[in-house]
């Protein structure tokens, strides 16, 4: 059971961090996105920011690691298959790289915050 409340917090974090993204696209016609987008950013947001989680969830011992670790994985693997298919100019990915990770890292603090029982496993400290 205690996989499954971690899995619907990490949704939930994405969810929200989407939200942020979604204003944001909305801000400027030129950040316009298909609508699809945030559900694909949903959905593989959420498996890649559980198995950033699962790769690397021996080593976290604060809630600040924990939601860097959510964000960050999704944040990179995305950033980086635009590099590789070339979708932006090199110094966009990066900027976007760290744009989205913030709008992420928000809910991410506070949820893994208030949680950390949750996600920090006792045993492996």
């Amino acid at each position: 059971m205690i996989w499954v409340k971690r899995l619907g917090f990490i949704l939930l974090i994405i969810c929200l961090g989407t939200i942020v993204d979604y204003v944001v696209h909305q801000m400027n016609p030129y950040f316009s996105v298909p609508l699809d987008y945030f559900s694909h950013k949903i959905f593989y947001g959420t498996i890649w920011g559980f198995v950033g989680y699962l790769v690397f969830r021996k080593y976290l011992k604060t809630s600040l690691a924990v939601a860097f670790t959510i964000v960050a994985t999704p944040a990179v693997l995305l950033q980086t298959m635009y590099l590789i298919q070339e979708h932006q100019l090199p110094w966009v990915v990066f900027l976007f790289l760290f744009l989205h990770f913030f709008m992420f890292f928000l809910p991410a603090y506070f949820i893994c915050k208030k949680y950390t029982i949750l996600f920090i496993d006792e045993k492996s400290n």
